[in-house]
């Protein structure tokens, strides 16, 4: 065996036992302190839950910046600020405005660390309204078992493969050892009764996560043609999270209150599909349209295809769906 691939996997191999022991040990505090996802009104599960468990996926990212000379500085203080406030906010509830002054001194830092102010006004704005708006989006989308796991998987896997045979723009290790994390979660919540949630510190950091590489992407990318086609990688979520928000505002809404009228969560409360039918099949419908844009010359017009397929589709299933009275799905 070559050494270099026989140094890999052992790396990663120690970097999965770190994981576990750290998802082990949260579990046991967990416990003793009481962190717990209580059911309400709002839930789309019926039984107490541990709370907190993507705290991994940060820890992940913590432990690659440490075993790499602090690779991507302004980054990983970004992600440090926003994983400590959104970890109190799963605990304790803050002010939604404090939350978003948060995420956006999160974006600036990674602007920074893109050297990326020197664009035009109009341009960071458009960032900014971006970043936020997908982080929120990633975050909105973690409702039911299973979904934020599997899903992550599927974009972090195309990230991981176009870093390693179409175009090099991170470093790899920055993609795999969250994905072992992810892993590792998968196994404690792609359940029907899940042994964890992720919480907000999870989904939001994966959020951030997903957004930096794709930004490292772009900036990668030879011709600057291609732009935000990439984000067709996430589409699925940004089509469900994105419409979503749409249709609230559209009704008058306030759209920072909680609420569970997601296509997910209406499939899953008020139509009773199971969990990790529904979880499974966003993961498997992003897979296919990932695979998609590889086989496709014209990326910006795929992308474009892409939305408007999701769109239409959203809004058929949305109609169809409608009349569904709100039900607690059984199994989580």
């Amino acid at each position: 065996m070559d050494f270099f691939l026989y140094f890999c996997i052992m790396k990663y191999i120690i970097a999965a036992i770190v994981f576990i022991a750290i998802e082990f040990i949260y579990f046991a505090v967990a416990k003793k302190l009481n962190i717990v996802d209580k059911p309400n009104e709002r839930s789309s599960h019926s039984k107490v839950t541990l709370l907190g468990g993507g705290i991994v996926f940060y820890l992940s990212i913590l432990y690659f910046s440490l075993t790499n000379q602090l690779a991507y500085p302004w980054f990983l203080l970004g992600l440090t600020l926003i994983a400590i406030v959104s970890y109190i906010d799963d605990l304790h509830p803050l002010p939604s405005l404090f939350r978003m002054a948060v995420q956006l001194t999160t974006v600036a830092l990674v602007l920074f660390q893109f050297h990326a102010f020197d664009l035009v006004a109009w341009k960071v704005v458009l960032v900014f309204a971006v970043a936020v708006g997908t982080i929120n989006i990633y975050n909105f989308m973690d409702g039911v078992n299973g979904m934020l796991a599997a899903y992550s998987l599927v974009v972090l896997g195309t990230l991981a493969y176009i870093d390693l045979w179409v175009l090099p723009f991170v470093n790899i290790d920055l993609i795999v050892l969250p994905m072992i994390a992810v892993g590792i979660f998968a196994f404690l919540n792609f359940r029907t009764s899940a042994r964890c949630f992720s919480g907000d510190v999870g989904s939001i950091v994966l959020g951030c996560l997903v957004l930096y590489l794709i930004g490292c992407l772009i900036q990668a990318t030879p011709t600057n043609n291609v732009g935000l086609s990439y984000l067709v990688f996430i589409s699925v979520y940004l089509a469900d999270g994105g419409l979503t928000i749409l249709k609230r505002m559209l009704r008058g809404e306030n759209i920072l209150l909680p609420h569970r009228e997601h296509l997910y969560e209406t499939l899953c409360n008020e139509h009773k599909i199971p969990h990790l039918y529904v979880s499974g099949s966003y993961a498997l419908l992003q897979l296919v349209i990932n695979v998609g844009f590889f086989i496709c010359n014209d990326k910006n017009l795929y992308a474009v295809s892409v939305a408007l397929v999701l769109l239409m589709a959203y809004s058929a299933m949305f109609f169809v769906f409608k009349n569904g009275r709100a039900k607690t799905s059984p199994g989580q």
